[in-house]
């Protein structure tokens, strides 16, 4: 175990100063099997990064990789310029905050807290001081003396990010800090690793598989799927502007279209059983996908109230569920598979279950992307 004085001190940034995070051409590599296979990205400072995937896609492999907690097997990661491939994890300087609160069952709040700056030497009124502040910060100012059992779930994963932050770390790295929260107690604590993240102006990396999640925290997103990154963007980029079939399937709900496209300059023209559809967008070889988001879908009995410009396709509602704001709409396509809508109750006004209509949307709010095969399984 690392001695008080092995232990990388507490950063001297100031705050809103942040830590730059580079990666470069990291892989790694088990027997049999590959995690990551040449991963390049960069957390820029104070930003809030999600690596976001289903499981077994390599986000919390990398999350480890940065930590120190697992060896690489190919690559470089820095620092803030420095590389610390050989240096272990209790000297870099990042907090880390587990999906388990891994807090001392026989310590106070207040000295679970503290332990990283007892570690580090911090003289004692110092100590409580930041204790308590750090407590404040997540808002659990007062719980100094309390126990981890006398605390809910919640509380103690506040406790484990105070805990993580107390020492001013370079960066805070999370994985799947929520996962073992209820719904609305994980969507309130969403709210406060935003604001936190906004007080303090560190760098957050995020480790989640929760889309959801991923769009009310983020600066950006990285989308990982089977030990790659599929894209890096912001949430309003991999939503309405993903870069393959995969992102537009995993960043929520969608309605696919598939065919072979014919092109004639920068137009494109798909006939997709019986209906023509077509577009402007950067073409490309082989099958394609027409992606379409469920707001950009609007659903018609006649075909007069249908616009002109609009694209269309005969579909079958075959589910109509009532959502308070609104309503949602599956939908039997020509080639069998489903599509989805949603609108407004007056959008929606009169089409039930069984109805055959007409799917209608603007041209431009869809996305023709390569038809890889490889949607994802959500």
């Amino acid at each position: 175990m690392s001695s008080a004085t092995d232990i990388v001190p507490e950063s001297t940034g100031t705050a809103g100063a942040g830590t730059r995070i580079k990666i470069n051409g990291v892989s790694k590599r088990y027997t049999g099997a590959t995690a990551l296979d040449s991963i390049d990205l960069t957390v820029e400072p104070g930003e809030f990064l999600t690596l976001l995937g289903p499981s077994g896609s390599g986000k919390t492999t990398l999350l480890n990789l940065i930590a120190g907690f697992t060896d690489l097997s190919e690559g470089t990661i820095e620092i803030d310029g420095e590389e610390v491939n050989n240096i272990p994890s209790h000297r870099r300087g990042l907090g880390v905050v587990f999906q388990q609160y891994a807090l001392f069952p026989h310590m106070s709040v207040a000295d679970n807290v503290g332990f990283p700056l007892k570690q580090r030497k911090v003289a004692k009124a110092e100590r409580m001081d930041r204790v308590a502040e750090a407590l404040r910060t997540v808002g659990l100012g007062g719980y100094e003396s309390r126990f981890p059992s006398e605390l809910s779930g919640g509380q103690q994963q506040r406790v484990a990010f105070a805990r993580a932050m107390v020492f001013n770390p370079r960066a805070l790295l999370m994985d799947e800090p929520l996962g073992a929260l209820d719904k609305n107690l994980r969507e309130k604590l969403q709210l406060e690793i935003k604001r936190i993240h906004q007080e303090v102006g560190r760098t957050f990396v995020f480790v989640t598989h929760d889309q959801e999640e991923a769009l009310v925290l983020s600066d950006r997103i990285a989308i990982f799927n089977n030990g790659h990154i599929e894209q890096v963007g912001t949430s309003q980029e991999l939503y309405e502007r993903p870069a393959t079939l995969f992102v537009a399937t995993f960043m929520g709900e969608s309605t696919v279209f598939r065919g072979a496209p014919a092109w004639q300059g920068d137009n494109w023209s798909l006939d997709f059983h019986g209906a023509q559809l077509t577009g402007r967008r950067a073409p490309f070889s082989g099958p394609a996908a027409l992606v379409l988001r469920p707001e950009s879908i609007k659903l018609a009995h006649d075909p007069a109230a249908v616009p002109d410009a609009h694209l269309r396709c005969p579909v079958t509602v075959t589910q109509s569920i009532y959502l308070g704001s609104g309503k949602k709409y599956e939908l039997g396509l020509p080639d069998g598979s489903t599509g989805i809508a949603r609108g407004g109750i007056v959008d929606g006004a009169g089409i039930q279950a069984g109805d055959r209509v007409l799917a209608h949307w603007d041209p431009e709010r869809g996305a023709l992307l390569p038809d890889t095969g490889e949607e994802s399984i959500t």
